[in-house]
């Protein structure tokens, strides 16, 4: 964890009088000196005064551990572990247990024998995979005498890390691991601490969905390595290779669970098995999703839908804690009304909420209730094709989360491309102090279409870094990536590549030739050098660059993805359509067998494919293509920049059919959108105005069309600056007319 501020050398410096002032200023000083002794001494009784709070923090904390602390083979009950219920078993004369019985997982032995061998255990997969019950039977084979510490993401972390370094034979329990990550949580240090003593034998046992796992290798590729980000990729790393579990159980696991005599309800969900995972279905899953679905109409439940679908996007948001019906009832309007309101005829809001926290078959429910508030069911949160968020939702929450709650915020909606909600968590997270925020403000700035201001930010943050931690430390490296990622985002493409060439060096130095952040900086060189023009040179990097990717992340790692799309791009980019088309035509494949066809990265994916085959010449067909892609995008992205691209592009080719006046509707329609989700001077929303002049200068004449073009230029020179690319070519064309 970076922390930035003033050094305590400050003090020392304020008192001290050199001899050679005269009597009238030493005087003055003196003053000085003495209000300042006194701050300091405020200051450190205040430090005092905390200090001693977080001792009796930390030593509640350690009571109330001694009350959760239990010997792992006497917890009995794994649902306080996080374990989902599973539905209630209609044989009354075999009881009804909530958890049915275990069918041992193809992975069992080796998280055994993991644990056995202590350290950091992390058990990845989706929702409902069986994660969490996978971990607590290997953990109750493998070390039944040893001491189980449950955490929870409100505790003192740091408390916690102490009390777990004291025992000798511990196991720590982290349900949703990703709910530690958050600023102000674990650190590796804390990890280390547990961890470091060869005398003892502590395991750290986690579990963790996959797309909350995977946003931490895939993160970097739009907001680089922010030091949260960083501290959280260091923990995981710290895990090694973590154990993945299919949602979709193995031919074997099934066998396994139709031979289940004693309980009936595994051979039921056994017959599922194509479709649905085990778990899934026993944790009724597939049914609350349609009690769901089915709740909206008329009559039915709609109120309580809304609730749900309100709670649902508060985690997909970044907001993983329960919500109170303060934030929920306000919010859950703006679902009720976009569906018909009064004319759906909602339920009382009591009746509401009764129906949406009822467990189906005495398994989970839609809402989870909590003496805080109501916790959407994670497995709804990860569900394919979701609506996008409503720009209303992200407004309310703001408005009504804390400092703390924003920064998390901000990352959800940096992963959701909502550039303006960002910007607006990231300060008010900064300006409350929260740790990292005034970084991720800068990566926030930037993405908003303010490269300029966010290098200067990133520069004095890279100064504090280079002082702080010195120049070869990771955050340090990364902030000089930021740099000129921005740097190329202004459009000063040579001194960016410039900056990379000696970062890739110093990268490669320090953290090796196969570092991912070493491929990442030799992947952006590339780009950037094709941004530049410089497309033959930058599909010779592309290249290099692949197989090396590939080895250290494996073919279907997400940034390998991305980076064959990059390449299939630069192939267009060097005039070679027809075999970039073959090659993008590949990627989109694997895209959809490995990501989906609903993932964002898809959908930009068919987007390149669109652009590529309007460059072919079958300007009809791409035209077809891209709103096929438009009425996806608007599905599940919603107001989107990847949506704006799309509608930009329909407009600049239906101008190339034939088709101005639809050509300019459509290109008008976009920038109004366009300012109001990017602002009205960020570039995109620029390039969009000299397209809409384009067409307008084509139909309407150069003397109607001469104060639009004169006062883009203007606009064009105090945003981006004289040398940004799109300034130089409004100012071409304005000299030109």
């Amino acid at each position: 964890m970076i922390l930035l501020g003033v050094s305590g050398g400050g003090a020392g410096a304020a008192l001290a009088t050199p001899a050679w002032l005269s009597g009238g200023w030493t005087a003055a000083v003196a003053a000085v000196a003495a209000a300042m002794t006194g701050v300091f001494a405020d200051e450190a009784r205040t430090a005092l005064v905390a200090h001693r709070q977080q001792r009796y923090a930390a030593a509640a904390l350690g009571r109330e551990l001694a009350t959760r602390t239990q010997r792992v083979r006497d917890a009995v009950d794994p649902i306080s572990l996080g374990v989902h219920p599973a539905a209630l078993r209609r044989d009354a004369r075999r009881g009804a247990g909530r958890v049915p019985v275990f069918v041992e997982r193809d992975r069992f032995d080796d998280v055994v024998r993991r644990i056995r061998q202590g350290g950091f255990v992390l058990i990845v997969g989706d929702s409902t995979a069986g994660k969490s019950r996978l971990a607590y039977e290997a953990m109750r084979v493998a070390v039944p005498d040893f001491v189980l510490l449950q955490a929870r993401p409100s505790d003192d972390l740091q408390a916690l890390s102490s009390n777990a370094s004291a025992a000798r034979r511990c196991v720590v329990w982290f349900d949703e691991f990703d709910q530690f990550l958050r600023a102000g949580g674990i650190t590796l240090e804390m990890v280390k601490a547990m961890l470091v003593d060869p005398e003892r034998h502590v395991v750290l046992l986690a579990s963790m969905r996959s797309k909350e796992y995977d946003r931490y290798s895939a993160r970097q590729r739009d907001v680089t390595d922010a030091a949260t980000w960083r501290a959280g990729r260091e923990v995981l790393l710290h895990a090694g290779e973590p154990v993945e579990l299919d949602r979709l159980w193995s031919p074997q696991e099934v066998g396994r669970a139709r031979e289940a005599d004693q309980d009936p309800r595994l051979k039921a969900a056994a017959q599922a098995s194509g479709r649905f995972g085990i778990a899934e279905v026993l944790a009724a899953g597939p049914e609350l999703l349609n009690d769901w679905m089915h709740a909206w109409q008329t009559g039915e439940h709609p109120r309580g839908a809304a609730l749900v679908a309100a709670a649902v996007d508060c985690r997909r948001m970044g907001l993983h804690r329960p919500v109170g019906t303060s934030l929920l009832v306000p919010l859950h309007e703006v679902y009720l009304s976009a569906r018909g309101g009064a004319v759906l005829r909602p339920e009382p809001l009591e009746d509401a909420l009764a129906w949406a926290t009822a467990p189906v078959q005495g398994a989970s429910s839609l809402l989870l209730p909590d003496q805080r508030g109501y916790l959407a069911f994670d497995y709804l949160i990860d569900l394919p094709g979701l609506s996008a968020i409503p720009e209303s939702s992200w407004e309310v929450l703001l408005a009504a989360v804390a400092p703390e709650d924003a920064f998390d915020v901000g990352w959800a909606a940096v992963d959701l491309m909502r550039p303006s909600v960002a910007l607006e968590a990231f300060d008010a997270a900064r300006r409350h102090g929260v740790p990292d925020a005034d970084y991720a403000h800068a990566i926030a700035l930037g993405n908003a279409g303010q490269p300029l201001p966010a290098v200067h930010l990133l520069r004095q943050l890279h100064q504090q870094r280079d002082a702080l931690l010195g120049p070869d430390h990771p955050d340090t490296l990364a902030a000089r990536h930021d740099i000129a990622r921005y740097l190329a985002e202004a459009g000063q493409l040579s001194e960016a590549v410039a900056l990379l060439d000696r970062l890739a060096c110093d990268r490669q130095r320090v953290l090796g030739p196969r570092h991912t952040a070493t491929l990442v900086t030799r992947s952006s060189k590339a780009r950037f050098l094709r941004e530049g023009g410089d497309a033959p040179q930058a599909l010779r990097l592309f290249r290099e660059l692949l197989p090396d990717m590939t080895a250290v992340l494996g073919p279907d790692h997400v940034d390998v993805l991305l980076a064959r799309q990059e390449l299939g791009r630069t192939l267009g980019h060097t005039g070679r359509t027809s075999d970039a088309l073959a090659y993008i035509t590949e990627v989109l494949e694997d895209q959809e067998r490995i990501l989906g066809t609903a993932h964002p990265h898809t959908l930009s994916t068919r987007f390149e494919l669109a652009l590529l085959v309007a460059r072919s010449g079958d300007l009809r067909e791409a035209i077809r293509q891209l709103q096929a892609i438009l009425g996806d995008q608007e599905r599940i992205l919603g107001l989107h920049s990847r949506t704006l691209s799309t509608r930009h592009q329909l407009g600049r080719l239906l101008a190339q059919t034939g088709e101005p006046e639809r050509a300019l509707e459509a290109l008008s329609e976009v920038l109004r959108d366009q300012e109001r989700f990017h602002g009205p001077t960020h570039p995109r929303t620029l390039a969009t105005r000299y397209d809409q002049f384009l067409v307008a200068h084509r139909t309407q004449g150069p003397q109607a069309t001469a104060a639009m073009l004169a006062a883009l230029q203007d606009d064009c020179r105090r945003a981006l600056g004289s040398t940004h690319p799109l300034t130089r070519t409004v100012t071409t064309a304005a000299a030109a007319t």
